[in-house]
């Protein structure tokens, strides 16, 4: 067994990693646009490129091609709209919503082997709340004893360092950086898993293939997270 240098993480992407929501999120951004201000209709809406990108991110670029200042206040009026159409999205997303594979079985087995050894989260670019609505939709959030997002800073690459703080005040633990894993399906979840540190896990069930995927970097890829036991070596974890 290898020493105990600290508490390590796993640390998860939702969006094209953990769930496919059948394009709600993306809808619920577009209409949340006059929904928040009427002036405006979906039409304004920039073309925008989700993949690995936060939520205060793409708000800053949708208020600049929008000409909508970028306020505290106008900020708590879009995202309370986007929630409000996320949830009515998801709920009649139907089978267009759906978990990825392997996804249920990876979770409930580092959660039956997780000990002070390590812990489990979310690293995200959806704003807390977007996050727990889609975790909650797909009953998958009792996995996660804490994370990092959206809100939390517009730069992905910020986020990591957030993740690792918040787990060291929950767990009263120090954290093994070195031995920890980002696991995404986009170039933007492997550099922010290299900013932070950590070690990256690919995989490619998200817009980006395997070969690319390793070609940004990824320690390790997969097809999807359906070769359980092959994860679980990657990830140094006994089943």
């Amino acid at each position: 067994m290898a020493p105990n240098h600290g508490r390590r993480l796993f640390l998860f992407d939702i969006d094209g990693t953990l769930v496919d929501t059948g394009g709600a999120g993306l809808r619920a951004l577009r209409q949340a646009l006059p929904d928040a201000f009427p002036r405006l209709a979906e039409g304004h809406m920039p073309e925008l490129d989700l993949a690995g990108s936060t939520d205060s991110g793409l708000v800053m670029e949708v208020f600049q091609a929008c000409g909508v200042p970028d306020t505290p206040e106008n900020r708590d009026r879009y995202f309370a709209a986007y929630l409000r159409h996320l949830r009515a999205n998801l709920a009649v997303a139907g089978e267009s919503a759906r978990l990825l594979p392997g996804v249920v079985t990876l979770l409930t087995a580092l959660s039956a082997s997780g000990n002070s050894a390590h812990s489990t989260g979310l690293l995200t670019g959806n704003i807390k709340e977007g996050a727990a609505i889609k975790v909650e939709h797909f009953a998958i959030a009792s996995h996660f004893a804490f994370g990092a997002y959206g809100d939390d800073h517009h730069d992905r690459d910020e986020l990591g360092p957030i993740a690792r703080d918040r787990a060291g005040r929950r767990f009263g633990a120090s954290i093994d950086i070195a031995r920890s894993v980002v696991i995404g399906d986009t170039p933007k979840d492997i550099r922010c898993g290299k900013a932070l540190g950590a070690r990256t896990l690919g995989v490619a069930t998200g817009r980006f293939s395997a070969a690319e995927l390793r070609d940004f970097g990824a320690d390790t890829v997969f097809e999807t997270l359906e070769e359980t036991n092959s994860v679980l070596r990657a990830l140094e974890v006994t089943a």
